[in-house]
């Protein structure tokens, strides 16, 4: 028992929901924390027994020595913080998502990873939501025939679209994109995290197979709303029917059929939540760290490979250069920056105003 210790590093919102993954697990010892707010970090340690508080996550890991850290930084120190744990000896690393700010620091993160043997996993933790696996499990079953086509809505593709793009990988058993074609819209300053997103934007992807699929992104009030409630979810349309999921709810119409309903069992009442954390989403952390610490004992691939966060980020990144350089792009991406950002110094855009979101 406890045969792993672990770390987390950044002590915000998903910080916590990390934290609360390692202690239900058995198997694991959760033995430091380290963030640049001492008070954050200390809150976080007394709340969940957590012995080792630090400022500087470099201290952390030469100190500390854990086998295992969550890294849950915003995306633009994602690069440092793996290249550190690895050089600390860091046996296995579960970044949060989105995994870079440019497709040259997701692809630099997995190579440092893979070079020493270390163990990196994405937390893509919907892909283990019991909604997207009663609807993958129905796809699967041929209950709504061939799937000819998928439809996304979410608020911007670098945080939402890291989920709703890596879903679509999903259902399509991770099969490779052959081409992307996109058009973003940068007319306010809109910022997730600390990182730049676009306004709004349209996304479609293209399998040898025929099969396409279409993401939308933007929200109020520069962007009115795209179709689903929230500006989220995602449509499966087949020959024989649909599956519709929105948030933890779907709905599967078959032709001539009834209707299947499937509704997510956890409690959606607030005041109700451990540690106030919505147990959808702390199922669902738990289930991928319970991933990664399998991964380390049995030496199989975890569901939540950083293979799958990279190639998610390279349909992201692929939007922005199609937008950029007016073409469709062919996989594997021919471009390793984010054309985002790289437009964005080069005038190609002029956002204004100082709309911020955290979300």
């Amino acid at each position: 028992m406890h045969g792993y210790r672990a770390a987390v590093i950044a002590a915000g919102g998903q910080g916590r929901v990390h934290a609360a993954g390692y202690l239900a697990d058995d198997r694991v010892s959760l033995v430091a924390v380290a963030d640049v707010n001492r008070d954050v970090a200390a809150a976080l340690a007394g709340e969940f027994g957590i012995e080792g508080v630090f400022t500087d996550y470099r201290e952390l890991l030469q100190t500390v020595r854990p086998d295992i850290v969550s890294i849950c930084t915003p995306p633009a120190f994602h690069l440092d913080a793996v290249t550190a744990a690895v050089e600390a000896g860091v046996r296995a690393i579960h970044c949060e998502k989105p995994i870079a700010l440019t497709y040259a620091d997701a692809l630099q993160l997995q190579a440092v990873a893979d070079a020493a043997g270390v163990q990196l996993t994405v937390n893509l933790q919907r892909r283990f939501e019991p909604v997207h696996r009663f609807a993958r499990e129905q796809l699967a079953a041929g209950t709504i025939g061939d799937l000819v086509s998928i439809e996304g809505y979410c608020p911007n593709l670098l945080d939402w679209g890291s989920h709703i793009l890596d879903l679509i990988l999903f259902y399509r058993g991770d099969a490779a994109v052959e081409w992307v074609i996109g058009q973003i819209d940068v007319t306010t300053n809109r910022y997730v995290y600390g990182a730049f997103v676009e306004t709004s934007s349209i996304t479609q992807l293209a399998w040898p197979d025929g099969v396409r699929a279409t993401v939308s992104t933007g929200r109020e009030p520069a962007t009115p709303i795209l179709n689903l409630e929230n500006n989220l979810g995602l449509i499966l349309q087949g020959t024989r029917g649909r599956i519709v999921v929105r948030g933890s709810e779907a709905l599967v119409h078959r032709f001539g059929a009834n209707d299947i309903r499937f509704a997510s069992p956890y409690d959606t009442d607030p005041a109700t939540w451990d540690h106030g954390i919505d147990p959808a989403i702390f199922a669902c952390t738990a289930a991928a760290v319970a991933d990664v610490v399998d991964g380390l004992e049995t030496g199989r691939e975890p569901e939540l490979s950083g293979r799958h966060g990279l190639a998610g980020a390279e349909l992201i990144f692929a939007t922005y250069e199609s937008s950029r350089s007016r073409r469709r792009v062919t996989l594997p991406l021919d471009r390793h920056d984010n054309a985002l950002l790289s437009g964005l110094e080069q005038g190609m855009w002029s956002p204004v105003g100082e709309l911020r979101s955290t979300y």
